[in-house]
């Protein structure tokens, strides 16, 4: 993997063929100098916000099609609706940007979630699954992909600390490395227990649940997997970025192997490509488990 510079010139120009392939295959996209996705009086204003009495939770999201903010239980409603608007615009703000840069993706993309990250990551007391200091490829539990990828925008917005990233292997290296154990050459780990047969059938009737196809299962047990070794995560190769404070870094988190050991203040916009629209469809992981595996491990959602 290797860290791909672009500075304020490429801001409005989209990435070469070789760009897309790195980007693909795990390179991180990085911008010294951030595009300009928020003014410095709302930076300076998130910045300061208390995070006490339970005012800030882990992440704030806010979810684009809703026009909806979450995770914020503040009191005062137009600092609310001052966090809401700066979330909202930093949203606007990179979907425009992202879609210049990847426009190969664009057409046919889902806006995920925007958050703000507000917790400092060193130290943080989380359950062995949730902790971002182990190294992990990303999946969403209750948001399967169905084979489609995940894209993430990151920015730092920190007046003046680094957020600090390790990386280790390519994504199919691990996979390998991780298919026994999670069952991806077992024929009985493709079958569906009656819970997944439930929930697809409910999913099909409209019902609110979450069907998840075994693509998603597999990445989920991988992710997992990962958390829970600790020699791996100890004893693995390690690559460290450090992106300073008024920095942007672009990546497809569910290939790319990443940790995050310290941080604070961070701004964040998902984005899920489209299998079809990837221009080296070969490196996506459902790609690579599908051929460890001899099936395939999901439909288009």
């Amino acid at each position: 993997m290797a860290r791909i510079t672009l500075r304020a010139e490429r801001f409005g120009t989209e990435a070469t063929e070789a760009e897309y392939g790195g980007l693909e295959g795990g390179d991180i996209f990085y911008f010294p100098e951030s595009p300009p996705l928020i003014s410095d009086d709302d930076r300076a204003f998130l910045v300061t916000q208390k995070q006490i009495d339970a005012s800030y939770h882990k992440n704030v999201s806010y979810r684009p099609h809703e026009d909806r903010l979450k995770g914020v239980d503040q009191e005062d409603p137009a600092q609310r609706a001052r966090v809401h608007g700066i979330l909202r615009n930093y949203s606007r703000r990179a979907i425009a940007f992202m879609a210049t840069l990847l426009n190969r993706y664009a057409a046919d993309w889902k806006i995920d979630y925007a958050s703000f990250r507000p917790i400092e990551e060193q130290g943080r007391r989380v359950s062995l699954h949730s902790r971002n200091d182990l190294l992990h490829f990303d999946n969403f539990p209750n948001r399967p992909s169905h084979g489609d990828r995940l894209l993430r925008i990151f920015t730092n917005i920190h007046p003046d600390r680094e957020r600090v990233w390790v990386t280790t292997d390519p994504f199919e290296e691990l996979a390998g490395q991780f298919a026994d154990r999670v069952g991806l050459n077992r024929p009985e780990g493709l079958l569906e227990s009656g819970k997944h047969l439930s929930a697809r059938v409910a999913a099909r009737l409209g019902l609110p649940v979450v069907d998840r196809p075994p693509y998603d299962r597999f990445m989920l047990r991988i992710h997992h997997a990962m958390k829970e070794d600790a020699e791996f995560q100890e004893s693995c190769r390690k690559d460290r970025w450090e992106f300073p404070a008024g920095s942007s870094w672009v990546v497809f988190t569910d290939g790319t192997s990443h940790a995050c050991l310290s941080g604070q203040y961070m701004l964040e916009q998902t984005f899920i490509v489209r299998r079809s629209s990837l221009v080296f469809p070969e490196k996506a992981p459902i790609a690579v488990l599908e051929r460890l595996a001899g099936h395939p491990l999901a439909q288009s959602a």
